[in-house]
């Protein structure tokens, strides 16, 4: 009896299969997203602006505006006063814009008028 259990214990393994069961169903994940491919600012105001001039800011992720959760620089501070998104130009000369979705970021260097 001990040698017929030691005989069918030795020749366990896996159940044979019969060909007749459905293959496993695998569910695909889709991927992670990775942010975007490109980061640029978007601006609604005049094109050459001048001191006074306002302008409203949003940054732009593969072609599409990003509302939310973002943030709005200006270098230096003294160029423009922001609230929210919409940027009033103060002082003449070269400021930059930087817009920042998620934890990608994109500059725009813009030139400032003191008059038209």
């Amino acid at each position: 009896m001990l040698l017929l259990m030691t005989l069918l214990l030795a020749c366990g393994g896996e159940p044979m299969d019969s060909g007749d069961s459905d293959p496993p169903i695998v569910e695909e994940t889709p991927p992670a997203p990775t942010g975007c491919d490109l980061v640029e600012v978007g601006y609604d105001g005049p094109e050459n602006p001048v001191i006074g001039d306002l302008w409203t800011i949003w940054p732009i992720c593969d072609g599409a505006p990003v509302f939310g959760a973002t943030v709005i620089r200006v270098d230096p501070a003294t160029c423009g006063s922001l609230a929210e998104n919409v940027l009033t130009w103060l002082e003449a000369g070269t400021c930059t814009v930087m817009a920042q979705t998620g934890s990608q970021r994109a500059y725009l260097e813009v030139e400032i008028g003191s008059s038209r």
